[in-house]
């Protein structure tokens, strides 16, 4: 991507740290990356920056994209992932960590494709966001739907895929997760979170680039006419967070991901 050439031509950002695991069992290889990357066990606060933080290029798809969920591919050995932004946080996450699972799972030469890939890239996310370890110490055997609702707020997912999980780990029966799923459609949550919803997550490397970029004087239009792009264009890949930038933002989470600027 021209954008991220330019970034990496100009900033020093995080050396990529992702493991190649073809072969791997979903399961284990997200235990794998966890260890790897010192997450432990417990529920991950902000999932795009962990993915930055350990050299993962995250960039936004434009609005009117709106039949791709995120995609992810290697360039030149950097890991990049695309997210549609129009999908709820829960949704954001969920595909940022199925797009992780492509890198890791599907690096080799000639991916395997298809229905097999992404069921393997499917029960990796749900295996990295909600490690067996952790959903298993909690009280969540045969859990009713409110109580689903509910938990579902510590891994920061949606209700569907935290019932699913469930079943995956055996927590519930096979004709209680039936009913999981019948009464969290009833309550909306096949189509969304109408409750406890997230809110999504954003690039705190693009976000802290554009704030040094701003102090040093170089503006939006001067970036986009450098990358050949209309500013409006570079705002759809960049979260929009090209018009939210001002001085003094200081609010909002720290991200582990370090960069500076390339004298």
């Amino acid at each position: 991507m021209v954008m991220s050439t330019w970034m990496g031509e100009r900033f020093a950002l995080p050396t990529p740290e992702l493991p190649t695991l073809s072969g791997y069992d979903p399961e284990t290889a997200a235990r794998v990356v966890r260890e790897k990357w010192g997450l432990g066990t417990a529920p991950i606060p902000n999932l795009l920056d962990v993915l930055e933080a350990h050299g993962v290029r995250v960039f936004s798809l434009a609005m009117d994209v709106v039949e791709i969920d995120a995609f992810s591919f290697f360039r030149h050995k950097t890991p990049f992932i695309l997210m549609n932004t129009s999908k709820s946080g829960e949704r954001q996450r969920f595909d940022a960590a199925h797009e992780l699972g492509h890198l890791v799972l599907h690096a080799e030469e000639n991916p395997p494709s298809g229905r097999e890939a992404e069921a393997q890239a499917h029960r990796f996310a749900a295996a990295f966001l909600m490690p067996r370890e952790d959903v298993m110490s909690l009280p969540l055997w045969n859990v009713g739907a409110q109580t689903v609702i509910t938990a579902k707020k510590r891994w920061r997912v949606a209700a569907m895929a935290l019932a699913h999980r469930l079943r995956e780990l055996e927590m519930v029966t096979e004709w209680g997760y039936r009913d999981l799923c019948i009464q969290l459609s009833r309550s909306g949550y096949r189509r969304g979170e109408p409750q406890n919803a997230t809110v999504p997550e954003t690039s705190q490397v693009l976000r802290k680039i554009l704030s040094a970029l701003r102090a040093d004087g170089i503006s939006p239009a001067d970036v986009a006419n450098e990358v050949h792009l209309e500013v409006k264009e570079l705002n759809a890949h960049m979260f929009g967070l090209v018009p939210l930038v001002v001085e003094g933002e200081g609010g909002g989470q720290k991200s582990r991901a370090t960069l500076r600027l390339v004298n």
